[in-house]
Parts: structure tokens; sequence; C-alpha cells
């Protein structure tokens, strides 16, 4: 189940250290008077900016797969009405532009971020246009120009996020205080609760340390939206060109 990606070894440890710094507060009575709004602010802060920057990540990469699923069909049928063109050639043609998405796919799947070998498709693209530039008119030419434009530059956006992700600093900020908030979260429940039976402590801190590491688990997972491991992934194969 996909849903149990979003636990891994930094949720264990998490509810480890919450369970551990509870055990610590209540046999030793450990009580800190505090407001937790300086936490929310160094915790809840940077978490929301990295999961906002995700989410519009992902929003972008569905707007560019978009446009280079649009710009190799357009392609695809500046040939197929070229009339003079002969049919083994648009078959070609048509082989080419499937192995240039398929290229592009595995590259995002295999997380290679060199453009090498979609510009080689690129150029294949072009050279074919080229060499058969009299079977499909100079207009027609111009046009896959203008969609290979199109496709270069939505392949090359998607290709950049397999290395470009969200602030390092800021993910490892947010990671780091989650990890070290369960340390005060016991003693400010006991002094503010102090009519909460312990069991109930052990249950609250470990529910809510648990909330904000599967959150910071999501955001990771969502930051690259391209393997197959999290629920709300983008599925490549739906751009897959239908011809």
């Amino acid at each position: 189940m996909k849903v149990l990606n979003y636990f891994n070894v930094r949720t264990f440890l998490t509810i480890l250290i919450s369970q551990a710094a509870t055990f610590l507060a209540i046999t030793y009575d450990l009580r800190l008077s505090h407001n937790l709004l300086l936490f929310g602010v160094i915790i809840v802060f940077p978490l929301h900016f990295s999961l906002q920057a995700a989410f519009k990540r992902r929003e972008k990469a569905l707007e560019y797969f978009s446009q280079f699923k649009a710009g190799a069909m357009a392609i695809h049928y500046s040939f197929v009405v070229s009339q003079n063109l002969p049919d083994d050639k648009k078959s070609e043609i048509r082989n080419l532009l499937k192995s240039m998405v398929a290229t592009l796919v595995g590259q995002l799947e295999g997380y290679k971020f060199e453009f090498a070998a979609m510009q080689l498709k690129l150029n294949e693209v072009m050279a074919f246009a080229d060499k058969y530039r009299e079977e499909i008119s100079k207009r027609n030419v111009l046009r896959i120009i203008r969609y290979i434009k199109d496709v270069t530059e939505s392949s090359t956006f998607l290709i950049s996020l397999v290395r470009h992700r969200t602030m390092y600093g800021i993910r490892f900020y947010s990671t780091l205080f989650i990890m070290l908030f369960p340390l005060i979260q016991a003693p400010i429940v006991l002094h503010y609760f102090k009519d909460l039976p312990n069991w109930g402590v052990y249950l609250g801190c470990g529910v809510g340390s648990l909330l904000l590491i599967t959150l910071d688990n999501f955001q990771k997972m969502i930051e690259y939206p391209f393997d197959p491991k999290g629920m709300d992934n983008i599925v490549l194969r739906d751009f897959d060109l239908d011809i």
C-alpha cells in the first residue's frame, strides 16, 4: 500500500523520542510553562512553506507535461497532414516521437537530470523535418520548429526538477525541529494538563509527533512528483503518445 510509504525510520525515531521524553517528564515530574507559539512558528512556518512549494512544483509539472504532450502531438499531426510524405516516413517520425516521450519519462522515473538524451531525440526530429522539407512544405517546417520549441522548453523544465528541489536549508530546519519538539512537548503538556492521566500524556505526545513527522514525510514525497511511491504523484504513463 502506497500509504505505508509515508512512514519510515524517521517516523519511528520521532515517536521513540516522544515516548522517551514523556517517560522522563513523568518520572522526574518535569514541567515547563512556555507558550507554544514560538515552537509553532519555527516548525509550522517552514513546514507550510515547504508543502506549499512542493504543491506548486507538482501543479507546474502537470502544466508543462501537458505542454510537452501537446507539442509532440502537434509535431505528429504536422507530418500526418503532409500529403507528399510517404506513409513509411510518417511511421518513422511517429516512432521517433514515441521514443522521445519514452526518453523523457525514463529520465524522470530514473532520477536522471542530464538533458543530453532528450536533446539527441529533438535533434533527430529536427533532422527528419529538414531532410523531408520538400515533402512537408516550408510552412509546416516552420510550424514544426515552433512546436519543437514548446517541447524543448517543457522538457527542460521537467528535467530541471530532478536536480532543483525546495531549498534544502528550509527542509533541514523543519525536520530538525520536528525531531527536537518531543523533548519539550511532554513537560509543557504536563504543566497545562495537570489532571491528564499518564496514558493520555503518552498518547497525546505520540500523536502530535506522528502528525508532524508524517506531514514532513509527505512533503518530501510530493516534492519529487515523478516516482511511483506517493499516492498523489503524477502518473507519467498518462502522457504517453496514443498515436
